[in-house]
């Protein structure tokens, strides 16, 4: 029994598994056995009636999935959740629903590889248990991807997803720099088109010392909102972000990688997105957990319920010297 590596390392800081801390993209596949409540109670209740619905036969959903591919990792991870009239709570190995009836594959549709998932049991963060499984490989962007669920019956469960890709070298549309009127502050807007749903930014700063170039990353997560244009707008707090950046320089100098008699200048700042596949674009661009919440919202399974996606980067750096003295280094 293992601990999901998704508890501990989400790019966002979250379990996409837990209910109460995953974020609203994941929360509404995370109580899938919710949703069988209230037809079952209207199923059962007193009518004209005497004849009793199973609503689980032959309906044609057999699990519940959700997980993602990133092109920026190798190591992936899909949790599935058998659709049965048991609970989907797993407490214990000696639970009924401890084990699972599935196999999982991948398939590259460009190439053909098909691959076979590796299952655990594996600790979630509220405690109980979860049916994980993992895979080792490289994502390629612009492939499609087919994953498959197989029960033992030859009954599939199956999903697909493109990794986005933009092949543009110069897509960002940059504003001018603007400066407050004491010059303290200096910011940045950032026009983004062909990318309306960024999964998380990050504001990258290069600086140099002694003919050697170092990068600096600072967390924006979903900062900005939707252009009209199907876009997003951005602003970059380029004077806000230089505390993360000297940081940085420092812990460089103390781990001894630059004389500190070296004179140190920035170069160039960009910005990294991570995409989302064009299915997992949530209605009007906003992630409502209400609306989220409602079963079919944004699910892309074939036989089942959730969302198999995949995420795809692209990055753009442009030069800011001009900057550099303004905002107090060397050169």
């Amino acid at each position: 029994m293992r601990t999901s590596r998704l508890d501990c390392r989400n790019t966002a800081g979250y379990d996409p598994y837990d209910s109460q801390n995953a974020p609203v993209i994941f929360r509404h596949f995370v109580r899938p056995s919710c949703w069988y409540i209230l037809p079952v109670l209207i199923l059962l209740s007193p009518g004209c009636s005497d004849t009793i619905i199973d609503p689980f036969e032959n309906d044609g959903h057999y699990y519940t999935i959700y997980g993602f591919l990133d092109v920026r990792e190798t190591n992936h991870e899909i949790r599935v959740i058998p659709v049965t009239r048991r609970s989907a709570l797993v407490e214990s190995i000696s639970d009924p629903n401890a084990t699972i009836d599935a196999v999982v594959y991948t398939t590259d549709l460009n190439t053909g590889e098909r691959i076979q998932w590796n299952h655990s049991l594996s600790s979630l963060e509220n405690g109980t248990l979860g049916h994980v499984f993992r895979a080792t490989f490289l994502v390629h962007q612009q492939h499609s991807y087919r994953l498959e669920v197989i029960r033992s019956d030859g009954i599939t469960s199956t999903a697909e997803t493109k990794v986005p890709y933009i092949g543009t070298p110069t897509l960002f549309e940059l504003g001018p720099e603007v400066f407050s009127a004491d010059s303290s502050e200096v910011y940045q807007d950032i026009h983004i088109p062909q990318i309306s749903s960024p999964w998380q930014m990050e504001v990258a700063y290069l600086w140099g010392a002694v003919a050697r170039n170092f990068r600096t990353d600072v967390a924006y997560g979903r900062a900005g909102e939707r252009s009209p244009d199907g876009g997003w707008n951005v602003r970059v707090h380029i004077s806000n972000d230089q505390p993360a950046v000297r940081k940085n320089i420092l812990e460089t100098f103390v781990q001894g990688q630059f004389d500190p008699n070296s004179s140190v200048g920035l170069h160039s700042m960009g910005i990294r997105v991570h995409m989302l596949d064009e299915n997992w674009d949530p209605p009007n661009g906003i992630f409502d957990p209400e609306q989220l919440a409602i079963p079919g919202t944004l699910s892309n399974v074939t036989n089942g319920y959730g969302f198999f996606g995949s995420v795809g980067v692209y990055q753009q750096l442009w030069n800011i010297e001009h900057l550099s003295l303004a905002l107090g280094y060397d050169y």
